[in-house]
């Protein structure tokens, strides 16, 4: 009597996305309890399509409420499934709150959050009320110094000790390295900030942004920013700005 043959083994594959959303509904990227999230409206959509639930690698974890153009995301899975109609499925599933835009498979070592060199940062400013870009854009009725905003926000190029404009619960390195940073009114009444660099800390980016009103508005000299940053303290920079003006733009590997 012949023996049965072996069943060979699925093949392990890293997919990786390319996702975007809109995080005005959504308390952040991470998964929590009783809540809202993307990472847990992603599971929720992959888990039945993969017959099981993977551990979802993130390039970046966005606060409550920030936007995102170009998160990427990777997990593992023997899902025989071609990454094309894993994403098609995948976008049939999921709110139209969050979409796959790109979907390949990747290297196994291959890393979203470790492997990136880059992430591109945008905070949008409205000069005037607007009723379509409110959820989209930080209205300030103040006018903005521009030319102020981009000297001041281009002296952050570099490595620095950015503890002056993070939060107190922030437990990594404050050591941050800035590739480059700009403020640009590229459309009439519309201030757009942009920062690029390896990694970022919590609140950064916004807190960032909220210094640079008040500079923008003359309550501070351009170089304060500087001086702040070198401070290290937090009591001394500005408010933190609302986080529905900020897109994570583009990770860059």
């Amino acid at each position: 009597m012949e023996e049965p043959l072996a069943e060979e083994p699925l093949s392990v594959r890293n997919t990786r996305l390319l996702i975007e959303y809109d995080g005005s509904d959504f308390c952040g990227w991470q998964r929590q309890a009783k809540v809202r999230t993307v990472e847990g409206e992603l599971l929720s959509a992959l888990a039945p399509i993969l017959e099981s639930e993977p551990e979802i690698i993130a390039a970046a974890r966005t606060d409550s409420g920030v936007h995102a153009l170009g998160q990427v995301v990777n997990f593992t899975s023997v899902s025989p499934l071609e990454p094309q109609r894993l994403a098609w499925a995948l976008n049939s599933a999921l709110p139209p709150d969050v979409r796959v835009v790109e979907a390949e498979e990747a290297p196994l070592e291959f890393s979203a959050r470790y492997d990136a060199v880059g992430r591109r940062y945008a905070y949008v400013i409205s000069l005037k009320p607007t009723a379509v870009w409110r959820g989209y854009r930080l209205y300030v009725k103040w006018k903005l110094d521009v030319a102020a905003m981009d000297q001041a926000i281009r002296a952050i190029v570099g490595e620095h000790d950015f503890s002056a404009f993070t939060c107190k619960e922030e437990e990594r390195s404050p050591w941050i390295s800035i590739s480059d940073a700009s403020a640009e009114e590229r459309e009439p009444g519309v201030v757009t900030v942009r920062i690029y660099g390896k990694r970022f800390l919590r609140k950064m980016v916004r807190t960032l942004v909220g210094t640079l009103v008040e500079i923008g508005r003359g309550r501070m000299p351009p170089g304060e920013l500087y001086d702040i940053l070198q401070s290290r303290d937090r009591q001394r920079a500005g408010p933190c700005a609302p986080p529905h003006g900020l897109y994570l733009v583009k990770v860059e590997y």
